[in-house]
């Protein structure tokens, strides 16, 4: 048997509600996840389940208040001596057709009320999902926007341009709401809800998960707090990471220019550095030359160390296991004397290098942040790809040694080594980051080749 529910949020106009159908013999602990799913909450504050709405005080009743019935989590319990464990309790005991609704408060602070409503059973199909979304409107309210009456006034300061903190308040619900989702107070998607219930019980035959066929993205998500972990999955499924991984070998030729020139260049016998460790002035004018690079640079362009793009370069090729410095000389790794006449393998090599080669796990981080932005292919400028990199990493646990949030500065040199590799791929444009950059489709392969090595 399957019971099916009305969930509405209290006060709210016009309604928030879902319809549902659930598995009668679920604990109100996992009834608390679902509803978390099914609303769209990031389940950040503590939450309660009552038998009667926790802001509407009891009438006496013959001289007598009744008491409310409260389910809390475990470690609510010792707060109370009244409160009941939600873990010993299931829906089916609770919400029956003679029950009257039941109420699932969500963070005590805004006091978020939802009313379940029983609506009606039915057999339960073969194969039936043990807890599904038929129908509702509206997304979830923002968290921590004041509760219901603060919600409403949100709405109505952003649908008023004209309205004293209509900018701040923008600025505050684009970063509340976050990069993996536009704010849409009518959106609801019915599939992707379902798709997070799916995950929530799996089939028997799914249970054998092979931990080393983790993907990179898999990782990421796992990491991160459930209610965030949904909406990435969400962006995830948008993003088409199962799109075009590969690229013509004209293609691969043309991306890979830079680090094929700098490799074919040192060649396998190596080359000599000058006395100060520098690439000799010859070959700086060189590399200028022939990769046309000179024409936009001021200046003699034969000293490395005042030529950036080709410092860079070759700092990049270090960095990526192209290349290493042994006693004075530029030598070959054994990777680069294996491609220098294969273009497709080097770019194949490259995209396997960005997603893995970092000093530090939070560079690790923000080089796969990045990537997923790249593939994604909806971000138009280097703030944006900031900004999402930035929520990013918030969302995986990355803070300062005080707990505060990175700063811009912090996540930008996070960044600056598959930025560098991506500009000399030619998949981003704008060295100095102030122009509108979109990604083409090369570029995106690119970024699946990375993110499924």
């Amino acid at each position: 048997m399957l019971l099916r529910l009305k969930v509405s949020i209290v006060g709210s106009e016009p309604a928030i509600w879902r319809l549902l159908e659930v598995d009668p013999s679920l604990t109100l602990d996992t009834v608390h996840e679902v509803l978390q799913a099914a609303v769209g909450w990031r389940d950040y504050h503590l939450h309660s389940f009552t038998d009667t709405d926790p802001h509407v005080r009891l009438r006496a009743v013959n001289g007598i208040v009744r008491e409310p019935r409260r389910w809390v989590p475990l470690d609510l319990l010792a707060d109370s001596d009244d409160d009941l464990p939600e873990t010993d309790w299931t829906l089916g005991q609770i919400l029956t057709p003679e029950s009257g609704p039941l109420f699932y408060e969500y963070d005590f602070g805004d006091g978020w009320i939802h009313r379940l409503e029983f609506t009606g059973t039915l057999p339960t199909p073969a194969n039936a999902p043990r807890a599904r979304l038929l129908a509702g409107a509206r997304r979830a309210p923002l968290e921590d926007s004041g509760g219901i009456d603060g919600y409403h006034d949100l709405l109505d300061a952003l649908a008023e341009p004209g309205h004293e903190d209509h900018k701040n308040l923008q600025a505050w619900v684009a970063w509340t709401a976050g990069p993996w989702q536009e704010f849409d107070p009518e959106q609801l998607d019915i599939k992707a809800v379902n798709n997070e219930l799916a995950l929530m019980f799996p089939a028997p035959s799914a249970n054998g998960h092979d931990p080393g066929s983790e993907s990179l993205t898999d990782e990421l998500t796992n990491r991160m707090p459930p209610g965030l972990r949904r909406e990435f999955r969400s962006y995830l499924r948008a993003a088409d990471l199962d799109g075009p991984a590969t690229v013509e070998a004209d293609v691969a030729k043309a991306m890979t220019t830079p680090y094929l020139w700098l490799i074919r260049r040192i060649g396998p016998e190596g080359m000599s550095l000058t006395t100060a460790g520098w690439l000799p002035p010859a070959v700086v004018r060189e590399a200028m030359t022939e990769l046309g690079w000179a024409k936009d640079w001021i200046g003699k362009a034969n000293r490395e160390d005042q030529t950036l793009p080709v410092l860079q370069l070759r700092e990049s090729a270090q960095r990526l296991g192209l290349i290493r410095k042994i006693k004075g000389r530029l030598v070959l790794t054994s990777a680069a004397r294996r491609l220098l006449d294969d273009p497709p393998g080097l770019w194949l090599f490259l995209a396997r290098a960005v997603a893995h080669r970092h000093r530090h796990d939070s560079a690790r981080d923000a080089a796969l942040l990045l990537l997923l932005e790249v593939a994604a292919g909806t971000r138009t400028g280097w703030t944006d790809y900031l900004e999402a990199v930035s929520f990013g990493l918030g969302a995986l646990g990355w803070s300062t040694r005080t707990g505060a949030e990175l700063e811009t500065s912090t996540v930008q040199a996070l960044l600056a080594d598959p930025r560098e590799a991506l500009l000399n791929l030619g998949i981003f444009e704008d060295r100095f980051g102030l122009e509108a950059t979109t990604v083409k489709a090369p570029g995106q392969a690119f970024a699946r080749a990375a993110l499924h090595a």
